[in-house]
């Protein structure tokens, strides 16, 4: 049975202890397993009490890792999973760890989902544009519509729009044409852009001719 060689503070992690077992093996772990696992040299360790000391130092190492991400920048709990996952964490450590900061109300995928709305909103996009932003972020779909409620109404955003584009140029056909084409690329509705700029080419009379 595998016993303890000798256990040392990392040099490179604070709070990370390195178990050495003469069996050549290597684990990291933390303050948390040194206590409960009562890791000192001479330690025997058998199968079961092995298999649960290497499972709670990855799921200790996943965390850490994990409050580092999430310190770094806002995630939804399954971007935060994936990138844990692509680091090397085990499904199970990432799972454990992103529930963990869940509760701990660091990981609020509603929230989040508020955040992305917002930061879309004030640059100008559409709903459509918002929801595709949403998706590629992997925020849950029963976060959407109450986060969708920090946007603002589409012809509010589709006029504001408008008027910096028109303020000084002429309006043309050609002008209209694009500017519709550019909102739709936006992800506002045919309806809330037909609606706005049909007052703008009214001004030169030639709404009929376009549409």
């Amino acid at each position: 049975m595998p016993r303890v060689d000798r256990v040392e503070p990392s040099k490179h992690v604070k709070g990370r202890y390195l178990v050495f077992l003469d069996s050549g093996t290597l684990i990291k772990a933390g303050e948390q397993e040194l206590l409960d696992f009562g890791l000192r040299p001479g330690l025997v360790l058998e199968g079961e009490e092995l298999n649960r000391l290497l499972t709670s130092s990855q799921d200790t190492a996943a965390k850490a890792r994990a409050a580092k991400m999430i310190g770094a920048r806002p995630l939804s709990k399954q971007e935060l999973m994936d990138r844990l996952v692509s680091k090397g964490e085990g499904a199970s450590s990432a799972q454990k760890a992103a529930d963990w900061l869940e509760d701990l109300g660091a990981v609020n995928d509603v929230e989040y989902a508020k955040t992305i709305v917002r930061h879309y909103d004030r640059m100008g996009y559409g709903p459509q544009k918002i929801r595709d932003e949403l998706f590629r972020r992997k925020v849950p779909k029963d976060c959407w519509d109450e986060a969708m409620q920090e946007a603002r109404p589409q012809r509010e955003v589709v006029a504001e729009f408008l008027v910096s584009k028109f303020r000084y140029r002429e309006i043309t056909d050609k002008e209209l044409q694009r500017q519709t084409n550019a909102l739709r690329r936006r992800g506002f509705s045919w309806d809330a852009i037909r609606e706005e700029i049909q007052g703008y080419a009214a001004r030169t009379e030639k709404w009929d001719e376009m549409y």
